[in-house]
């Protein structure tokens, strides 16, 4: 008999790889939840056999009843849609900052979510996995209080553990790192070429500091499919490969056969390449991860070794090799 996984975020890019994954497998039916079962998005998914049900992240009814009958669930939530969104600017209460209230909205939403998975924990569920990170202000005590979009996401997971202890017993988390195709959208953050010919990086942290770095496309699928093959309440770093920040800028320099050079700015120039809600956002998780580890130091997390894997994860050059980057080298 054919098990069933909902899957969340579909048509994004954690979720479209989950769904990738388990497509592969015909013991698996697939169940995605769309604001819009008519979009492009949905339609492509249905013509690859995967069930496309209407339900709203804010309408916790129609989640309810898009998660009945599975036996998985993958949970993930959007901080950066909302961020990004000019519209999100007339939500803001009086004196709030966008930070607080995307933080405040990804919460509500995660908390929906699990009000509705929490319907079938005593029943059909076998495994939750909900995608989280970093509580950065309870891990670096009190000393980074900016990383919203880190602490939402583990603010929802203290809310199973509290509201929800049996489906807590189901649940597992994924971790993943930082995303790979990051440097494919990411402005003055991605390498440039100088003056002299050379590609550079900029940063307001040093060359150094190790970045757990994910194929969040490729690889994300074959993590969530692994903690939904072991017994839950695994806590699992999502990690393609791990390097510094300037081991990467010098895979990407080989395999893409250009010089390059790693440059360490001044705070005041990193706050002069960006808006500043979302500059004191990055600076202080650039921060946090600098002194503390992308994942903090929290103990418990596994490793992708840890588990049993049907797929190995990509390498950074091997990733990096696969992309176009006619749009950086110019």
């Amino acid at each position: 008999m054919s098990k069933l996984i909902v899957v969340f975020g579909g048509t994004g890019t954690q979720g479209g790889s989950v769904i990738s994954a388990f497509l592969k497998d015909p013991n698996w039916k697939i169940r995605t939840i769309t604001r819009d079962v008519t979009k492009l998005q949905s339609l492509a998914l249905q013509e690859k056999g995967v069930e496309v049900v209407q339900g709203d992240i804010g309408n916790v009814d129609s989640l309810v009843a898009a998660v009945q009958g599975a036996n998985a669930v993958y949970g993930v939530t959007d901080f950066w849609g909302p961020f990004f969104n000019p519209a999100t600017q007339k939500q803001l209460a009086p004196g709030q900052t966008i930070n607080k209230h995307c933080y405040e909205l990804e919460v509500q939403q995660g908390k929906n979510i699990v009000d509705a998975v929490a319907t079938i924990a005593d029943t059909t569920l076998e495994v939750f996995v909900w995608s989280s990170l970093a509580d950065v202000a309870k891990l670096s005590s009190g000393k980074y209080t900016w990383v919203y979009h880190f602490d939402s996401k583990a603010h929802v997971y203290d809310y199973i553990k509290e509201a929800y202890p049996n489906l807590a017993k189901k649940t597992s988390t994924y971790r993943p790192g930082q995303y790979a195709e990051n440097w494919l959208s990411a402005g003055p953050f991605a390498p440039h070429k100088a003056e002299d010919g050379v590609y550079e990086q900029i940063s307001n942290v040093g060359e150094e500091v190790i970045h757990p770095w994910t194929d969040t496309r490729g690889d994300t699928g074959k993590f969530v499919r692994a903690l939904t093959q072991t017994s839950p309440e695994k806590h699992l770093m999502g990690v393609s490969q791990t390097l510094s920040y300037g081991d990467y800028l010098k895979i990407w320099g080989e395999v893409n056969g250009v010089p390059t050079r790693y440059v360490k700015i001044t705070q005041e120039q990193f706050y002069g390449l960006l808006p500043s809600a979302a500059a004191k956002e990055f600076d202080e998780m650039n921060a946090f991860i600098a002194e503390f580890g992308y994942y903090g130091g929290e103990p418990g997390l596994l490793s992708p070794s840890d588990l049993k894997l049907d797929e190995q994860p990509i390498t950074a050059k091997e990733w990096i090799k696969a992309q176009d980057w006619s749009k950086i080298l110019k």
